[in-house]
């Protein structure tokens, strides 16, 4: 596994990234455009309450998940800025940015709910 993996899920400084910066900024705005869109949140809704599904956005696109008691370590799935910074190739362009990052939060959902069932009430937002 990368570096990068093994001190996001310790819940340790991150690397350095090598994500072109002229684009955290496009991936930022995505990600904030996405976080009250119905199309995105709708099938959180489906495993928790509405107001949940605030929480759990901000886990999935920026901060994580860990488990209730655990606070110096991460659980799966890795938000999709995190796996955004350190995957490559990089997007060149807004379009490829947009593609990556619906593919990643798609992981990123299927991944929440296996943790969900796994651990239930435990999963929490990652601070």
């Amino acid at each position: 596994m990368a570096v990068w993996n093994d001190r996001w899920f310790g819940g340790q400084a991150m690397p350095q990234h090598y994500f072109p910066q002229h684009m955290i900024g496009n991936a930022q705005s995505i990600a904030e455009d996405w976080l009250f869109d119905s199309t995105f949140r709708c099938v959180l809704t489906e495993w928790v309450s509405t107001n949940e599904a605030d929480e759990v956005m901000g886990g999935l696109l920026w901060s994580g998940f860990g488990l209730r008691g655990q606070p110096a370590k991460r659980v799966a799935p890795k938000p999709v800025l995190v796996r955004l910074l350190f995957s490559e190739p990089h997007p060149s362009t807004t379009a490829e940015l947009r593609e990556r990052m619906r593919e990643y939060f798609a992981r990123a959902v299927r991944e929440w709910i296996q943790a969900l069932q796994q651990h239930g009430s435990s999963l929490q937002i990652a601070q």
